[in-house]
Order: C-alpha cells, then sequence, then structure tokens
C-alpha cells in the first residue's frame, strides 16, 4: 500500500448512472522482514498511521464480513500498534483481532506489522497479499487480489478497491475490500473515534457500492461513491448524507444514529440505510457524551430515476 505522502517528508445500476510481483507464501520470511527496517531519522512529533479494511462478499446472503482497523503511532523511542478486527456472522459481530503492543522504531511505519495474532505475505513492494488471523487454533486468511480502482485524494488519503477471497476453514467467500490509508500528527485520541462513516453496500442486481463521508476531510479525506456492476466502475467525487433516525444509548450517554440517508447529486442517487446488527466501541471518558466507532450490518434501498432497489451491507461510523 501507498503511504500517505502529506506525512512522508516529518450493473445495470452503473450503466443507468454512467447514461502481483513476488511473494513470500510461507509468510514468516516477509513478516519479520518488515521489523528489521530501523528508522535512519527518528520522528520529531507523534504521528498515527492508519489503515481501515472493509470487506464484503459478492454473494447475496452470506453473512461473513469484515472490518478491520490497523493503526501505528510512531514516536521517537517506538511504535505502538493497536489492530482490531471483527467479523460479522449470522448472530452478530465478532471479535477478530484485538492487539496493543510496541516494537522499536521502523523506517516504514505506515506498513502494516506481524503481531502474535497476525501473520502477513507481502508483495516486493513490502506491501500485504495475504491477512491471516489466528483465532484460538483455527486460522482465517483474507487473500487480497487484483485492484478494481486505487487512487490518493487532496487530503493524501489513499484508498484502494481491490477484490478478495475470505477464507475460514472450508468456506470460502469471494467479495470486494475497500481500505483506506492516511496519517494524523498528534492526535487527541484514536482516529477511529472520529467524524466519518464508511459504507460498502451490495444491490439486489449483484452491484457494489461504496459510500465514503466526512466532516472533516482535511484529516479522513475527500468524501466519494464508487460502484462496480457489470465489469465496470465509476466514481464520483460528491457525496451527501444525513442523519434520519436516532435512538439513545446509556453505554455511550447520547444519541447514536440508526437510519442514515445519503445522496450521489451528480445522478442523483439517493439511499438510505437502517441498522441491524450494531455494536459500539467507546472511547472512555469521565464526562459528557463518549465519542465512539460504530459497527452496523444495514438494510435499505438505493432509487435512481425512479426506480428502487433493495441494498445490504456494512456501515461503520464514528464520532466524537
Amino acid at each position: 500500500m501507498k503511504p500517505p505522502n502529506r506525512y512522508l517528508a516529518a450493473a445495470s445500476l452503473l450503466a443507468m448512472a454512467c447514461g502481483p510481483g513476488g511473494d513470500d507464501r510461507e509468510g514468516s520470511g516477509a513478516s519479520e522482514g518488515v521489523l528489521d527496517e530501523l528508522v535512519a531519522t527518528p520522528p520529531t512529533t507523534v504521528i498515527e498511521y492508519a489503515t481501515s479494511l472493509q470487506f464484503l462478499p459478492f454473494e447475496a446472503g452470506r453473512t461473513r464480513a469484515l472490518i478491520l482497523h490497523f493503526a501505528n503511532t510512531a514516536t521517537a523511542d517506538e511504535v505502538v500498534t493497536r489492530y482490531f478486527g471483527w467479523q460479522l456472522v449470522r448472530n452478530g459481530w465478532q471479535t477478530l483481532l484485538a492487539v496493543d503492543s510496541q516494537t522499536v522504531p521502523i523506517r516504514a511505519p505506515w506498513r502494516l506489522m506481524p503481531v502474535p495474532a497476525l501473520r502477513l505475505t507481502v508483495n516486493a513492494d513490502g506491501d500485504p497479499d495475504d491477512l491471516i488471523f489466528r483465532v484460538g487454533a483455527s486460522d482465517y486468511t483474507l487473500d487480497l487480489g487484483n485492484h478494481l480502482d486505487a487512487w490518493e485524494d487532496r487530503a493524501g488519503t489513499w484508498h484502494e478497491i481491490r477484490d478478495a477471497l475470505w477464507i475460514a476453514g472450508n468456506q470460502r467467500a469471494q467479495g470486494i475490500v475497500v481500505s483506506h490509508r492516511f496519517a494524523r500528527p498528534e492526535p487527541e485520541r484514536p482516529v477511529r473515534f472520529g467524524a466519518y462513516e464508511r459504507a460498502i453496500l451490495r444491490s439486489e442486481d449483484g452491484a457494489i457500492i461504496v459510500l465514503f463521508h466526512t466532516s472533516e476531510p482535511e484529516v479522513y479525506g475527500d468524501p466519494f461513491a464508487w460502484m462496480y456492476a457489470d465489469g465496470l466502475t465509476r466514481r464520483w467525487t460528491a457525496l451527501e448524507s444525513r442523519i434520519v433516525e436516532v435512538v439513545n444509548s446509556s453505554q455511550l450517554r447520547r444519541n447514536v444514529p440508526v437510519r442514515l440517508w445519503f445522496r450521489i447529486p451528480e445522478p442523483d442517487i439517493r439511499c438510505e440505510l437502517t441498522a441491524a446488527e450494531r455494536q459500539f466501541n467507546e472511547y472512555p471518558i469521565d464526562q459528557g457524551p463518549k465519542p465512539y466507532n460504530a459497527l452496523y450490518r444495514v438494510r435499505g434501498w438505493m432509487e435512481f430515476s425512479g426506480e428502487r432497489r433493495s441494498v445490504e451491507g456494512l456501515l461503520e461510523r464514528g464520532e466524537l
């Protein structure tokens, strides 16, 4: 994955709307090699390098899906790794990964690193091809495939959309992975507790829709919408979002959204999503509303030119 530039120095639906290198498949050598890259010049400020991934299967009815967060916080003395992952199964969200550890400074702190519960295979550029999770006595693999799209926005956030394969025992699910990679200096709290919304959806006719919105584009990157259908892709650079319905959460001491509305202005595509299974990960504070990172399984509809289609998928939301 490409590092953020700004910190290197210190089917039918789509038609209507439109009008890898050498691998180390054993994993161990590639993983350990990352840790050998010692920093030549220690950073002069604290920087959190964040990578978030969402995986959604293509096939309707598949319940397994993933939301992953990888954060490396680099200082002059160490790199703190905080890696979290959840998989959505039939009975809700389950923790896949929860690691909080420290290591020596490295030359490329934006790269994912191996930890006891996570092994990596990487390509010739040091970017991951496979993420292998160890849960109890079982291994689960997210095999990252071909790029469908990749770009860097004006804020320096690097976005990737790839096909992928999720392997859990003898079960395999083909799908789409969406990743966002960015950095933030001197963060007051982990960046996953912040103002953004990320959704990956599957329509009833097989299209994949990605939505990303934030009120802080200078931190998280520019909003966008993206669609894949019938082998074609289309990306839009404007997206509107608003909250339609909230419920009160005693856990978070605040109202939280359970129904959201989106609009892609250029082709006037509208979407409304309602939360089903949901999980709130809070940032602990003594008083007042707690910042949170919310994981939702969502269902809803998308409408274009008066025609409405059902959609389902994942939505992740942060709020300070």
